[in-house]
């Protein structure tokens, strides 16, 4: 049997190294996708379905020989079903149709030689779990938890599929990706042969008779541990300003829980025993307490969702969190057991390995930080604005690329429009595509928005580490696109305003203060959304646009100690937990909350006489 199980793992472990090595070979998508493809994909997955009709290519349809058709609010195939080996809900239809279009725009990009980049499949898989689960909508009671749990059940299976693709185009499969799909499956099926010779041995040696044994005298709980678990699991649920999935909040009541469990075992020796009668009664009281938290909780966390657009708590919802803190707690003694047998726990190390290695090795390693949308001010205009953008080019200063940006708004003859918005982006270079779509809707034509990328690390980077370097650059086009302003005769210079997001308005905000003053009397207006500590810079004619929810803009250190003196729910301690929650959730929500800002934001943006 050891000769064996050694054998096992010595053929599964060299496959997984094998597939991993295959998966990080694959081919990486084109450098510069087919614009028209990139932009119906971008119209499909944000924008309305007669929107995003209006922006497929005109070779589509002699490429893939269908013209698209719009079903209510959707664009579909119409010849197109979900192609599931079992049954899944009637209400499914129309979403797997529209996910067909989808992957056919994909096809047609590859088959011009522009494939777009992985994060375009990705968001297309999103929206037809999002589009299935709003399908559900129509039904009531429980059937209606079911219909969503087949929703999840069939979005895994696809992005399954997608993630063994690499996310690439849905074209036949070639030698290299079969060589993948191989590997993988042997890894596969020798870590399941290793996990059951392992568990044959475990059988023989009499252990799992220990924990058979073990199991039936686990003993009762202490009052003190279950009293601190309820307490954990109410205050996961408060003081919460902002709504989370069923995951996030499954993992804020993880480590609540965990927390307050800790906290009741160092006050342990300081709580009187309690034994016999006093025990039975005091463990059905903390049971009763827990259903009367789940009984406040399910209203309170519901309250915040339907406001916003958000579907309330159901019992699937309630089934994830339970999920993800048995899941947290499993981790949590499994580390304990490793560590306590590190010495001779290397061959269970190398099971895990396998195994996640069938799990993770097949990512989309070549998956682009941005959606194709992400880079809005790269597409073209549906109603004829002028949008330009410079990238970030090796060996280019950023005095060289604001020239270049400003070189860009100037040939598309951006300078002749009536407004012209300077757009400072994030830190990995992104430009709130729904608040450029609110602008060209409120201008039209008449307006222009030029950008440029300062930095290509995560906002958070940017704005810890980086932040000279933003305010430089920010600096740097500013003084580029006003100079090109103020050579015009003054009847026909456009307005100039500066917007910008998150950590951009802090960068544009800075470039106004001290030396930068001059620059004010050369703008019109200044937008900005979302402000990390919601900061100004005291210009005249400047909105700063903060959602009441969103943790950017009202979290702070001191909710650790000090209440935030804005009326909001405070518990010490407990509120900063639920702040670092929100700012992992801020963008798991729809416009107008959290850390997402929508079209009519730019409804906000003041205008000169």
């Amino acid at each position: 049997m050891t000769t064996a199980l050694t054998r096992t793992a010595l053929v599964t472990l060299p496959a997984a190294l094998v597939w991993a090595a295959l998966v990080v070979a694959g081919r990486p998508p084109a450098v510069v996708p087919d614009p028209g493809s990139s932009a119906a994909v971008a119209a499909l997955t944000s924008r309305s379905a007669e929107t995003a009709a209006g922006t497929v290519p005109t070779d589509f349809v002699a490429d893939l020989g269908y013209v698209p058709r719009l079903e209510g609010q959707r664009l579909v195939n119409p010849t197109g079903s979900c192609s599931s080996p079992v049954p899944l809900p009637a209400e499914f239809e129309g979403p797997c149709r529209q996910h067909d279009t989808g992957y056919d725009l994909l096809r047609h990009a590859a088959h011009k030689g522009g494939a777009l980049p992985t994060a375009a499949r990705q968001h297309l898989d999103a929206q037809l779990v999002d589009s299935a689960r709003a399908s559900c909508a129509v039904r009531q009671g429980i059937s209606r938890g079911w219909c969503s749990a087949w929703a999840d059940i069939a979005g895994f299976f696809v992005r399954v599929n997608s993630v063994r693709q690499h996310d690439s185009a849905p074209l036949p499969e070639d030698a290299l990706s079969r060589a993948a799909m191989g590997a993988g499956a042997l890894t596969l099926v020798g870590g399941t042969g290793t996990l059951a010779l392992g568990g044959v041995r475990l059988r023989r040696s009499g252990a799992a008779q220990r924990v058979r044994r073990r199991l039936a005298t686990l003993p009762v709980p202490r009052v003190s541990g279950a009293a601190a678990a309820v307490t954990g699991l109410a205050l996961s649920i408060s003081p919460s300003h902002l709504a989370h999935g069923p995951v996030l909040q499954g993992g804020l009541t993880a480590v609540c829980v965990g927390a307050s469990v800790l906290v009741g075992h160092a006050l342990r020796p300081h709580v009187p025993l309690l034994l016999g009668r006093a025990r039975v009664w005091a463990l059905t009281g903390v049971a009763a307490g827990a259903v009367g938290t789940l009984a406040w909780g399910q209203p309170a966390l519901s309250a915040r969702r339907p406001a916003i657009g958000m579907p309330p708590t159901d019992v699937t919802g309630w089934a994830t969190v339970a999920a993800v803190v048995g899941a947290a707690w499993l981790v949590v003694r499994s580390l304990r057991w490793g560590w306590s047998r590190r010495r001779t726990a290397r061959r269970p190390t190398v099971v895990v390995s396998i195994a996640s290695t069938v799990v993770f090795s097949g990512g989309p390693v070549h998956g682009a930080v941005t959606a194709p949308e992400d880079r809005v001010l790269l597409q073209s205009s549906p109603v004829g604005a002028v949008r330009a953008y410079a990238e970030m080019r090796e060996g280019e200063v950023a005095g060289e690329r604001a020239e270049r940006a400003a070189d860009e708004l100037e040939l598309a003859r951006g300078l002749a429009r009536e407004h012209v918005v300077i757009a400072v982006p994030t830190g990995s270079g992104w430009v709130n595509p729904r608040v450029v779509a609110g602008l060209e809707e409120r201008f039209g034509a008449q307006v222009a928005t030029v950008a440029m990328q300062y930095d290509d690390a995560p906002s958070w980077v940017s704005y810890l580490l980086r932040r000279d370097e933003a305010v430089g650059a920010t600096g740097e086009l500013v003084d580029a696109v006003t100079d090109r302003v103020g050579q015009l005769p003054a009847n026909r210079r456009p307005r100039v305003h500066v917007y910008g997001e998150s950590p951009g308005a802090t960068a544009g905000q800075a470039v106004f203060g001290g030396a930068g003053t001059r620059r004010a009397g050369e703008v019109c207006s200044v937008l900005w959304t979302g402000t990390p500590g919601g900061h100004r810079a005291g210009l005249p004619r400047e909105v700063a646009v903060a959602n009441l929810d969103d943790p950017v803009v009202h979290a702070s250190p001191r909710d650790l100690l000090l209440p935030p003196g804005d009326g909001r729910p405070w518990v010490p301690v407990v509120s900063a937990l639920h702040d670092a929650a929100d700012l992992v959730g801020s963008l798991d929500v729809p416009d107008g909350s959290g850390h997402r800002y929508g079209p009519a934001t730019a409804d906000r943006l003041e205008t000169c006489p």
